[in-house]
C-alpha cells in the first residue's frame, strides 16, 4: 500500500538540506538534554533535530526525520516524529538524516528500540529492547560512517503484519555513538552517547482514531520558594497519545494589572486514558490575587482552552506593596515629625 509522503526538507544547489522545523539540545556525556523530549537512561534527549554532545571522546552529532504523511504536514508534531495510523498488513518508509557534527570521522550505529509513555514522560528504552513494534522496523543501514561535518540519510522500514495487535504502539530510532574511554588504571569505560526520533504508531481498520483530551480543573499555589505555581490537570480522552504545550495569560489581578503569556514548565506526554498535569511556574512577583487566567493547551491540531478564577495561596512582599508603601509612608512622617520637633527645642535652648 502506497502513502502520499512530503520531504520536510529544502534541497539547496550543494546538497545540504534544510528542515521545516527543527529544534536543538546540547547534551553531555548521556545526561540530561534540553527540550524535554525522550527519556532513555536517565537521560533527556529534545525534540526534532537533536545535537549530542558526549564526553572527551565522543563529539557532538544529531538526527532529524526528512519524510512525514501530507495529513499530518501541518502538525507540528508530525514534523519532528513519525506518527501515522495503519492498517494491518502496510508497509511505509520514512527517511532520517544523521549529521556528524565533530571535527573527525565517527561512525554510528542506528536501531529500533521498545518505548512507553510513564509519569507524563515519554521513555524509550537503552539497549535495544524487544517489542512488538520493533520487530516490525527494518533500518537499511545500521551502521554508519560519515566524515567530519557531513551528513547522510538512512531509510527506515515498518511492515505491519496481518496479525498484528490493534492500538497504538510506542518506539524510538536511535542512533548512538560508543567510545572506549581508558581510566588510567588498567580499566576501560565505554561511554554511550544516543538521540532519537519518537515513533506513536497506531494500527486499526477504518477511520483513525480520534485525538482528544479535557481539562478537568485548575488549581493555584505558591511553593516552597514563593513562587506561585498554576496546574491544570488533563485527562486524554481520545484514542491517540498527546504532547501538550500550551500558555496561561493572568486578567483582571490587584488594580487592573495583568500578566504573561507564562509558557509550560514541561511537555506533558498522555498515552490514552492516562491523565497528569500541565505546569506553569509564573512570575515571583505576581500578587496573591484574585485573578482571571485563561489556559490553552495543544497538541498536534488539536486545541482546549479553559478560563477560571484563582488565587495563590501563601503571601509574598509584591502582594502587599500598597500596605507597605503606606506604613514606609508612615514611618518616613513621623522620622521627619522627630527631627523638626528635635530640631525646634535645640533653637529655644
Amino acid at each position: 500500500m502506497r502513502r502520499a509522503l512530503t520531504a520536510i526538507v529544502v534541497l539547496a544547489a550543494a546538497g545540504v538540506m534544510a528542515p521545516a522545523a527543527a529544534a536543538y539540545a546540547v547534551a553531555a556525556g548521556g545526561g540530561i538534554v534540553a527540550g524535554g523530549g525522550i527519556v532513555a537512561g536517565g537521560g533527556i534527549v529534545a525534540d526534532g533535530e537533536i545535537v549530542a554532545g558526549g564526553g572527551p571522546s565522543l563529539g557532538s552529532f544529531g538526527t532529524r526525520l526528512v519524510d512525514v504523511p501530507v495529513s499530518e504536514e501541518h502538525n507540528p508534531r508530525g514534523l519532528r516524529y513519525i506518527i501515522d495510523y495503519l492498517p494491518t498488513g502496510t508497509v511505509i518508509h520514512r527517511r532520517i538524516m544523521v549529521i556528524n557534527q565533530e571535527k573527525a570521522e565517527a561512525r554510528f550505529t542506528v536501531y529500533p528500540d521498545a518505548a512507553s509513555i510513564v509519569g507524563g514522560n515519554f521513555v524509550g528504552d537503552a539497549g535495544q529492547t524487544h517489542s512488538e513494534l520493533t520487530s516490525w522496523i527494518t533500518v537499511r543501514h545500521p551502521v554508519v560512517t560519515l566524515k567530519a561535518g557531513a551528513s547522510a540519510l538512512d531509510m527506515i522500514t515498518i511492515k505491519v503484519p496481518p496479525g498484528a495487535t490493534r492500538g497504538e504502539h510506542y518506539g524510538v530510532i536511535w542512533v548512538q555513538q560508543a567510545a572506549r574511554v581508558p581510566t588510567g588504571q588498567g580499566v576501560g569505560i565505554t561511554e554511550v552517547s544516543r538521540v532519537g526520533i519518537r515513533i506513536y504508531l497506531a494500527v486499526g481498520q477504518g477511520g483513525a482514531p480520534p485525538t482528544a483530551f479535557s481539562i478537568t480543573s485548575v488549581s493555584a499555589k505558591r511553593d516552597s520558594s514563593g513562587r506561585p505555581v498554576l496546574m491544570a490537570h488533563v485527562n486524554n480522552t481520545g484514542g491517540r497519545a498527546v504532547d501538550l504545550t500550551g500558555q496561561v495569560r493572568l486578567t483582571g489581578g490587584p488594580g487592573g494589572t495583568a500578566a504573561g503569556p507564562f509558557l509550560e514548565q514541561q511537555v506533558l506526554t498522555l498515552a490514552p486514558g492516562q491523565s497528569g498535569n500541565v505546569v506553569f511556574a509564573l512570575s515571583p512577583r505576581l500578587p496573591s490575587g484574585p485573578w482571571h487566567a485563561k489556559i490553552t493547551l495543544v497538541s498536534g491540531f488539536t486545541t482546549r482552552v479553559i478560563s477560571s478564577s484563582i488565587q495563590f495561596g501563601g503571601t509574598s512582599f509584591w502582594s502587599h506593596w500598597p500596605t507597605l508603601l503606606l506604613i514606609g509612608g508612615l514611618i518616613c512622617c513621623g522620622v521627619l515629625v522627630i527631627i523638626f520637633v528635635m530640631l525646634r527645642r535645640r533653637r529655644l535652648a
